[in-house]
């Protein structure tokens, strides 16, 4: 059972970003000026230990009865205990490869790591067993 409690506040847009110049804000503000992301209300989500950006993710999740996409353990176990459905980086990958959607997860693996992407090493023997590569 989740402990937490959520409620919406004021509009959140873009205020989580770290800093409107790096290479990710600017891809989310272009995704956000493309109608490919829509800014919600930000969720109030308390939750010890994790960061701004994984308690909005989680708080959301909850409000609209989604999945959640994070990769932080500590995120993960606050999601799990609210009973959301919870997937990593590497999930997303093994589940694009079996639509058809990417031909082999141990390049993708290999890129997000060379642009200093953490993933260990147990997490990425799964993935490739999961994968068949």
């Amino acid at each position: 059972m989740c402990s937490h409690r959520y409620r919406c506040r004021k509009p959140y847009w873009l205020s989580a970003l770290p800093s409107r110049g790096r290479a990710d804000a600017k891809r989310i503000q272009q995704a956000v000026a493309n109608g490919w992301l829509v800014p919600c209300d930000e969720p109030e989500f308390e939750a010890l230990g994790l960061q701004a950006g994984e308690r909005a993710a989680i708080g959301r999740a909850l409000q609209i009865g989604a999945a959640l996409l994070a990769d932080d353990m500590a995120a993960r176990v606050v999601a799990a205990n609210c009973s959301l459905v919870v997937m990593g980086t590497l999930g997303v990958l093994v589940r694009a490869k079996r639509l058809g959607l990417l031909a082999a997860v141990a390049p993708a693996i290999k890129h997000l790591r060379a642009s200093g992407h953490y993933l260990g090493p147990g997490s990425i023997a799964r993935a490739l067993a999961l994968a068949g590569e």
